[in-house]
Parts: structure tokens; sequence; C-alpha cells
């Protein structure tokens, strides 16, 4: 980021203070100040510090982590408060401005500024204290992020999942400082060459990877030229009878947010053609929505449904989860009681039921799974819903 006028800055965020709700809380060993930004940037030309912001939001899960875990801690403390002022800002109420200003585009984002407002440093992402220490020191002493990354990749060893896994985070770092041109450069290194070569990335290619990419191509119309040309290629693989394209295909078209085409091409390929299972879930939330239960189940069947539940569900149970992030967790569960019910896996149906029940018993609850039951026309299933966990 190009450093910004001080006096520019002023005319922006002139009269921006905290309010009581995100001021400095007691068990907070970081002195966050309810300073407008104009009141801290003079305050740490004054004491010659730099300005540290938290930039959060009231949703954001890591965000209550750092205030938690990191913030809390003596030796986070000592460091911050001895180096910067520190401010929270909400970037969706009174920091609204400054996190347009400087990009905020994920949360939390942590903010190293000079008092005239050039930027040091952002870290990205929940870090518990000794990261966070390593992190912020760096920064401080003039490797910050970027470089660090950069260092990273000149160091691994070429083909090495170490070499891939630094390529990904550098191209990652590079699009959170706005520099989209060598982000791509990286992110399509990882896509064509790295994530293929090392198969333990399988996975993070076409899910993680190709999310990063369309949002980098959202704002950056090369990235999405380079999306329709991997894409069309894929199709063409696809066509030509390569199964392997299909999940390449099916990622790219998400990416895109074309979803509409990975349904077309699943009903053009035959019934109990294997270039269909490479769609996996992607076409589930359609097919299950246009009540076709048989072909939704292709993707995953029965056991693998109530592995993957058990495993998710069991943690919420022992893992003292609150009640908003049970309820999240068992909506995404109801699809497949829908899908488990209408394509006639009824003992399944009732499995998943019973766990959903084990864990949030609740009126509200049994109503969601009522609406899924009477959905998928099996009302022989509503007598499970009156069971007690």
């Amino acid at each position: 980021m190009h450093p910004r006028s001080l006096v520019g800055l002023f005319a922006v965020f002139s009269g921006l203070a905290l309010p009581p709700a995100v001021a400095q809380e007691t068990k907070s060993a970081v002195a966050f100040r309810p300073l407008s930004l104009e009141g801290a940037f003079a305050a740490a030309q004054a004491e010659r510090k730099l300005v540290f912001i938290d930039f959060f939001t009231t949703w954001c899960a890591p965000c209550k982590l750092l205030d938690q875990q990191t913030w809390t801690d003596p030796k986070v403390g000592e460091l911050v408060n001895a180096k910067a002022v520190a401010l929270k800002l909400d970037a969706e109420k009174e920091g609204r401005a400054a996190a347009k200003h400087y990009a905020i585009a994920a949360y939390p984002t942590l903010l190293v500024l000079k008092p005239d407002g050039t930027e040091v440093d952002r870290i990205v992402g929940f870090r518990d204290p000794a990261r966070f220490i390593a992190d912020f020191a760096a920064g401080v002493a003039g490797r910050p992020t970027l470089v660090r990354a950069h260092d990273a990749v000149t160091s691994a060893s070429a083909d090495s999942r170490e070499a891939v896994r630094a390529r990904y985070d550098l191209a990652k770092t590079l699009a959170r400082a706005g520099q989209s041109a060598e982000a791509l450069e990286h992110y399509l290194w990882c896509f064509d060459e790295g994530m293929i070569k090392v198969s333990s990335f399988t996975g993070v290619r076409t899910s993680f990877l190709t999310g990063d990419l369309g949002r980098l191509a959202a704002n950056y119309p090369p990235a999405r030229a380079a999306l329709v040309t991997r894409r069309d290629d894929a199709k063409t693989r696809l066509l030509g009878g390569d199964a392997r394209a299909a999940s390449d295909f099916a990622a790219l078209n998400e990416a895109l947010g074309d979803r509409a085409a990975n349904l077309a091409m699943f009903d053009q390929l035959p019934a109990g053609d294997p270039r269909r299972r490479g769609f996996g879930t992607r076409v589930q939330p359609q097919l299950i929505a246009a009540r076709r239960y048989a072909e939704a189940l292709e993707a995953m069947p029965p056991a693998s449904i109530l592995r993957v539940a058990d495993s998710t569900l069991s943690r919420l149970q022992s893992g003292g989860a609150d009640l908003t992030a049970k309820r999240s967790s068992i909506r995404l569960q109801l699809p497949h009681v829908e899908m488990l019910a209408g394509a006639g896996e009824l003992a399944a149906a009732r499995e998943l039921i019973g766990q959903i029940l084990a864990v949030e018993p609740s009126a509200e609850t049994r109503a969601l799974l009522r609406r899924a039951i009477e959905r998928a026309e099996r009302p022989e299933l509503l007598d499970a819903l009156a069971a007690k966990p």
C-alpha cells in the first residue's frame, strides 16, 4: 500500500471514536484506547510509536478467539503496549471508513501503521499468543508478512509440499495486499503445477484454491479470464472421456458463480457414467431441491453421510459448543435427512434424525426435521421426532 498523507486521513477519519461496546475490556492485556483514528495517529506521533488496529466484526468467531486467548495474554499486552497505540474497530460500524480505506477484506485483520498512515504490516486471521508475538515482532522489526512469505518460497525445496504451501501462502498474502497480478501468477502455478505434483493438495486445489481464485476474479478481470480458460479446457477433457476432469470443471464453475453449468453437464452425462461422480456434492443441493433424491445420493452413500454426521455432531455434543453453533451445524444436516428419506433409505434417515436430536432436541429442531420429512413425502418417519434422544 502506498504511503498515506496524514492530512488526507484526518479528513476521512476525523471524529471517529470507539463506542462503549468495543471499549477496552478489563481482562484485555492490550490497552485498546477509546480514540479516533486521528487521535491514535497523534498519540503515536507524540509517543514515538506505531498504530495497531484490530479490525473485527461481531459475527467473526476468530475475532472472539483473539479477545479470549490472545489479547488477554500478558506477554502480548506488554509487547503491543510498548510498541503501538492500539485500537479495536468494528469494520461494519464505526470502523467502516477505515476498513474501506485500507481494503480490509477478511476478519480479523490486524493492521500495523506508521503515524502518517503508511502500512507497515497486516496479519490476517487468528493467531495464538506465541504466533502473534512472533509475527508482530517480525513486522515491527522490518520483516513484514509479505517479506516473510517471499522468503518462505525462496527457502523451500523445489516441488516439495513446503514449496507448494509457501507459494499458496504467498499468493494469499499478495491478494490481501492488493497485488492482484502477482497473486494470480502464484495461484495459477499452484493450480496448474504445484498442487497436481504434490497429491496431498488434491482436495485443496478444487476447494480452497478455486475459492480464492473466484474471490480474486470478482475484482480482477484477468483472473476471471484465467478461470474461464481452464474451465473450458476441463470441459473439453471431460467430454473427451476424462473422468478426472469433472472435479476441475465443477470447481471452476463454482469459482465463476455458474453452478447451473454443473447441473447441465451432470444431466448431459448418462446415468451410471463414472464422470458423474466427479461432480460429487457440488450438484447435490440442486438435485435435492428438485427432489431428485436417488441421483443426489450417488455423490455420497448413506454410510458416508452417517459417518461424517456422527463425527461432526459428536464434537458438538462433547465440545461445549454454544446453541448457535449447534443449530448452524444441524441446519447443514437437514438436506441429508431429506435426501435419505426421499431416496428410501429410511433406516439411515432414522439414525441421522436420532443423532441430530441427541445434540439439540428442541421444538425448533423437531419442526425443521418435520419440514424435511414432509418435503421428502415420508410420513412414516414422523414418529422418529417423538422419540426421546
